[in-house]
């Protein structure tokens, strides 16, 4: 995922002064979840999930070579259980992936198979997967809330409208400076401004959201309100890896700040007291590759009838309506076509497959997109070539690319290897293989005695 911003020196001089104030204001009154039934027993009480958007595994397994100073992932690394390359989920995009790791289970059974929602007709203003209800699983947050612990999401993909204690969802729609009044609207009553009485530049800060502006919202919950569970999304790597490519100075800065802000969350919890009984996680999405061409499939359909544009170019029907997100995109026959319309969308592509220019790598036909977990709706499934990701016009096919890298491809490829390091009691030092991203929440409901009864992943401790 990207929005627009970069990590600036006036963000790094605040996160030197710090907002660790010892007479924070107090959290505002919320309805509180129902008194604690059942605190966990084990020596995990509190756990600190923290999604780091776009986070190579070489970022920790090897930060030397691309001159990182990460002192906090080294920690981890040294002290606490890490993957190796953690699988991803398929499409490789930041929203189905997010609900992998909060469910345990693939996008196929959660709902949330791409980062937008499905719209061929271009009526939904580009809407995304934004909103809880969506969900078709049991996230992490709704366990722990049915036994009485508290909870908090900050910035959490999919979590507009979540049950839960303290709530800033992860949303926008004109990327400016009002969107600020639609997430405080969305948020937890008094929450933003509570923190903004301790952190008077929170809000310029806030749009979209700097990580540093995140972990200030989850230190002041932390200090107020020590949360059984709380989930936080930073998002600033993905973006400097979009816009300048991997491992440019953009990249490695952003990835700098994102461990200082992952030592600052460490720092909080020890001064709150729950240091000892507290496990922290933290992941990333997806992996990235390179990039140079932009195409966009919906070009191919449209020249072949099966998408209709109006006088301005908008879509006004379709046959065939496609979904793109990065290096991969769904194909869905409309409802009432027959076979015979699915069959000449999968000729146009299949007769471009491994040509060279032609932009599509490889075909996943229904059965073959089922078994990686993706949508069951689609019929077809394109992943692009090497260097090559889609777009979602409908005019041209070829079009100059914004991105200097992205993800969305198969998450098998060795490149889309997300990352994976957790920090609790007890763990044993040392890399774990074969983890993936849906072994996260199995294993935060062990520790925290959760009721989680189907997964499609393991717990890893």
């Amino acid at each position: 995922m990207t929005r627009r911003h970069v990590v600036t020196a006036t963000t790094l001089l605040a996160l030197a002064v710090g907002t660790l104030s010892a007479c924070a204001r107090p959290l505002p009154d919320a309805a509180p979840a129902a008194e604690v039934r059942h605190e966990p027993s084990g020596s995990v009480r509190h756990v600190v999930l923290v999604t780091i958007d776009g986070l190579l595994p070489d970022s920790y397994l090897d930060p030397d070579a691309h001159g990182l100073r990460v002192p906090t992932l080294r920690r981890f690394v040294r002290e606490g259980g890490h993957g190796d390359g953690t699988r991803s989920v398929f499409p490789s995009l930041t929203y189905p992936a997010h609900t992998s790791i909060a469910t345990g289970v693939t996008p196929q059974k959660h709902g949330i198979v791409s980062n937008r929602a499905f719209d061929p007709l271009d009526k939904n203003a580009e809407a995304w997967y934004w909103y809880a209800e969506d969900i078709k699983a049991p996230p992490l947050w709704e366990l722990a809330r049915r036994r009485g612990l508290r909870t908090a999401l900050i910035n959490w993909p999919v979590s507009v409208g979540a049950q839960v204690d303290w709530l800033v969802p992860e949303y926008w729609r004109s990327r400016e400076p009002e969107d600020l009044k639609l997430v405080r609207a969305l948020s937890t009553p008094g929450l933003l401004e509570s923190v903004q009485h301790d952190v008077p530049d929170l809000f310029a800060r806030f749009t979209p959201p700097e990580d540093s502006a995140s972990v200030d919202v989850a230190s002041h919950i932390i200090r107020g309100d020590r949360p059984h569970l709380l989930l936080l999304h930073i998002w600033q790597v993905d973006h400097a890896q979009h816009h300048d490519g991997l491992w440019s100075p953009a990249a490695a800065a952003a990835v700098e700040n994102a461990d200082s802000q992952i030592a600052r969350l460490i720092q909080t919890v020890e001064q709150a007291g729950i240091g000892a009984q507290t496990a922290f996680v933290i992941a990333s999405d997806h992996g990235f590759a390179n990039t140079s061409r932009q195409v966009h499939p919906g070009a191919l359909l449209r020249e072949a009838g099966l998408i209709t544009l109006d006088a301005k170019g908008k879509p006004s029907a379709y046959r065939v309506g496609v979904s793109t997100g990065g290096g991969t995109a769904y194909l869905y026959a409309r409802e009432g076509e027959d076979a015979s319309t699915e069959a000449s969308a999968r000729a146009l592509f299949a007769s471009r497959v491994g040509k060279p220019g032609s932009g599509i790598g490889r075909l996943f036909e229904r059965e073959e997109i089922q078994s990686r977990g993706g949508d069951p709706r689609a019929f077809l499934a394109l992943e692009a070539e090497a260097g090559v990701y889609f777009g979602a016009g409908l005019a041209t096919f070829e079009t100059p690319p914004p991105y200097r890298a992205t993800h969305g491809y198969d998450p098998a490829r060795p490149d889309m290897s997300t990352s994976l390091l957790w920090l609790a009691p007890g763990v044993r030092p040392g890399a774990r293989h074969g983890t993936q991203l849906v072994d996260i929440a199995p294993t935060i409901a062990k520790w925290l005695e959760l009721d989680l009864q189907q997964t499609d992943g393991r717990a890893l401790e």
